[in-house]
């Protein structure tokens, strides 16, 4: 539910923050390639990518991530309304085997 109250340019959000949810293209078990898909509710939320993958540490600035081989442990967190108030974060952590 989105509450907005206008009084001379001034605009107040409640309930903003979004459902967040991680998907993978497969598994698990997962392997390296799969990739890792964030979704919030919201309008045009913006993601960042943060933790290990592979071993090593992460960032990206995207919905998805492609899962390199090793251990991950992944944090998306989703911001919507430009407003670093209205965010929520959801974390994936595992294994993938194989090269890429």
């Amino acid at each position: 539910m989105l509450t907005l109250i206008c009084n001379s340019s001034i605009y107040l959000y409640s309930d903003c923050r979004p459902a967040v949810t991680i998907t993978s293209s497969a598994g698990p078990p997962y392997e390296a390639s799969y990739q890792l898909t964030c979704a919030a509710d919201g309008d045009n939320p913006i993601y960042e990518w943060s933790g290990t993958n592979g071993g090593n540490s992460f960032t990206a600035d995207s919905y998805t991530v492609t899962l390199e081989a090793g251990e991950f442990c992944l944090i998306c967190t989703a911001t919507v309304n430009s407003d670093p108030d209205c965010s929520t974060s959801e974390f994936r952590c595992g294994s993938a085997s194989g090269k890429y």
